[in-house]
């Protein structure tokens, strides 16, 4: 029989909460090292194959042009991945490339973040920095005021928002005094893999002006764990998601450190 040691934590906020039990007879899966897709380096945890949903938490699926890989309920193409010891990949996300190739405002709203939080976190590398602020009148002044720096570009022509960056200034974070009214989105900015993918220098340039001309749906995502999934690594483990449970393993004794059961208010 193995025996699972799970926690038990009371939470009295809206947070997962961790119960506490003792599961015998649990089936432990045999986890490959790595795992390799066409024209790639290969892949290790957190990235699993997607016939072995038991060994990581990023799925990816290979076929004869390349991968997939799923962040959330969404999959995205992978055009490249270098190394195999760093968590990171070149995706292009064509729904996006959809929105920007139109010029849509929609693509200036889609602020990429982690869609697991307490598991992983996502980064984006380059990323372009966009203050999205309430077109609001009671506010234009000051707004204008505060943006009104050397280097600062806007977009006014969407409907609700105005935005404002600063192209260069490279992965610009939230200024402490930012007008309240603003709120801070960022997207994947041009990094050269568009001519890299495409193995030419025939790609447009960028404007500074232009903001379109600035983001891209092709960009570098690399992959943190955290929470429960770091402490998991940290003890050796791997940890992988079952409706709604978080299992942590020791992959290597073949046995399960603990079990998470998430209940949400």
């Amino acid at each position: 029989m193995i025996l699972v040691f799970v926690f038990v934590s009371v939470f009295l906020s809206c947070l997962p909460v961790l119960h506490s039990a003792t599961e015998g007879n649990m089936s432990t899966p045999t986890c490959p090292e790595s795992f390799s897709c066409p024209g790639f380096a290969p892949f290790r945890y957190p990235f699993y194959n997607d016939t072995d949903e038991r060994c990581g938490l990023i799925k990816v699926k290979c076929n004869s042009k390349g991968g997939e890989i799923q962040i959330g309920e969404k999959n995205y193409e992978i055009v490249g991945k270098f190394d195999s010891s760093i968590s990171s990949v070149i995706i292009r996300n064509t729904t996006f490339q959809k929105l920007v190739n139109n010029k849509s405002c929609e693509a200036l709203l889609n602020n990429f973040t982690s869609p697991s939080p307490l598991l992983y976190s996502i980064s984006i590398i380059p990323f372009l920095t966009l203050f999205k602020c309430t077109k609001n009148t009671s506010y234009a002044e000051g707004m204008n005021a505060y943006f009104n720096q050397p280097n600062y570009n806007s977009y006014n022509t969407c409907k609700d928002y105005n935005f404002y960056y600063d192209y260069s200034v490279n992965n610009a974070t939230a200024p402490s005094d930012l007008q309240r009214t603003c709120e801070v989105i960022q997207l994947p900015a041009r990094g050269g893999w568009e001519k890299k993918e495409h193995n030419t220098t025939n790609i447009k340039e960028h404007n500074t002006t232009h903001i379109f001309s600035l983001i891209s749906p092709v960009f570098s995502i690399s992959f943190s764990l955290t929470g429960y999934c770091g402490t998991c690594q940290y003890k050796g483990g791997r940890c992988h998601t079952n409706k709604g449970q978080f299992h942590c393993l020791d992959a290597k004794k073949g046995i399960y450190f603990w079990t998470v059961y998430y209940v949400y208010c």
